[in-house]
């Protein structure tokens, strides 16, 4: 996709003008230096649609800042870490980039990744290079702290100096499993549970959390296995749920691991989404899953996601997506992370312009974040967790996901 500057003749209100005020005056020194910052998102396969639109939304951010971050001029560059022969993000791809990152001493932050996988890759090698990075969309708990869903010897392994170099604008899956078994017992009724997880860190996390926390509160875990993305179809996997009597299937990880078949089956062999309740997380909350499984499949399904809709946001918020719909059209369905990956675009930027420019302060002022971005107040715990992060549910309806309610862990 191209790089090219977006000009934009708009203008978006008090949110994006508090953040020039900030970048016009502060930072660290007057020389007019140039720093670089660069996105890792996986920028092929089905991802394509959300992960080019959260690259439109950094861009934007960026040119109504005018490429500044207080004395400091901004590059921006986009990089891919996934490969043509899946359209995945992939472990090798993702340890050249952040090699990469680490080399050029003119990048002081990286925003990314989309995945957790990924994320766990890159982010100790920036980690030994002292590299700030902050996400829009990873959601594992290991990568920030140890909880339900977290692997042994996690956050540590993540940071080799023993310092903390990353935060995300996202709550962790412990909450997104936790309000998900709670709401499909005491909301949806389901009595019987069967979880099906992609094997990836994040998939599985969840779905780990999803586990924990159905067994705390008595709603029955009927099985627990991972799926071969590889698979020509699942219709043996969808005999073998029917066989254990299971009126409910918790879905952990992303669509693009064969997510469109493994729906399709479902409804194949279970019925419809009534029949046996599904839902799904955040991976799955994105248009591609309607356009893979077909919109009748997913239909009636629920997806939870850490993200504020569009239409929840505060009216600063409101005015920057006014604008931003300037560029996208008014017509493109906002995709589940873009909102988030101008938040961390916002809070990178504050942070540079507060900065002496140097990578290690960069981090630091990063740790300080404490301001209004698109998507509300923003602010990081020591861990790198945002402060008061939240579920929302999403309803499959006619094509598109329409937001429920926000959930909280009870």
């Amino acid at each position: 996709m191209s790089r090219a500057k977006r000009t934009v003749s708009v203008a978006i209100g008090s949110l994006v003008t508090a953040l020039a005020l900030v970048a016009a005056g502060c930072g660290g020194g007057d020389d007019g230096d140039t720093l670089k910052i660069v996105s890792d998102l996986p920028l092929q396969g089905s991802n394509l649609v959300q992960t080019e639109q959260m690259v439109q939304a950094i861009e934007y951010v960026l040119e109504q800042a005018d490429n500044k971050a207080g004395d400091y001029d901004i590059e921006f560059e986009s990089f891919d870490d996934a490969i043509a022969s899946t359209g995945n993000w992939d472990e090798a791809k993702c340890a050249e980039n952040g090699r990469t990152y680490a080399d050029d001493e003119d990048i002081v932050a990286v925003i990314g990744t989309y995945n957790s996988g990924c994320a766990g890759i890159i982010i100790p090698i920036l980690n030994e290079a002292g590299v700030a990075m902050i996400s829009p969309a990873n959601t594992a708990v290991g990568l920030t702290h140890a909880g339900p869903g977290s692997s042994p010897g996690e956050p540590e392994k993540y940071y080799p100096t023993g310092e903390r170099n990353y935060v995300r604008v996202v709550a962790s899956d412990d909450f997104q499993g936790g309000v998900g078994a709670q709401y499909m017992m005491n909301e949806l009724g389901v009595t019987k549970v069967f979880i099906l997880d992609d094997k990836e860190q994040y998939g599985k996390g969840v779905a780990d959390a999803f586990e924990i926390e159905a067994r705390e509160i008595g709603l029955e875990v009927a099985g627990h296995v991972g799926w071969d993305k590889d698979a020509p179809n699942y219709t043996a996997l969808m005999t073998q749920i029917r066989s254990t009597g299971a009126d409910g299937i918790y879905i952990g990880g992303v669509e693009p691991n064969n997510g469109g078949q493994l729906q399709r089956d479902k409804v194949s062999i279970l019925g419809d989404n009534d029949q046996v309740k599904v839902m799904a997380t955040d991976g799955f909350v994105t248009t591609a899953w309607f356009d893979d499984a077909g919109v009748e499949n997913v239909e009636g399904a629920f997806g939870t996601a850490p993200t504020r809709p569009a239409d929840q946001l505060t009216a600063s918020g409101q005015e920057f997506l006014e604008g931003f719909r300037e560029v996208i059209g008014e017509e493109t369905p906002l995709q589940v992370y873009t909102l988030y990956a101008a938040s961390a675009t916002q809070a990178i930027l504050d942070a540079i312009a507060r900065s002496d420019g140097s990578r290690a302060d960069v981090i630091a002022k990063m740790f300080e974040t404490d301001m209004e971005t698109v998507v509300g107040p923003m602010s990081f715990n020591a861990d790198g967790d945002p402060a008061g992060g939240t579920q929302h549910l999403f309803l499959g309806q006619d094509g598109a996901w329409v937001w429920q309610q926000e959930l909280t862990l009870q």
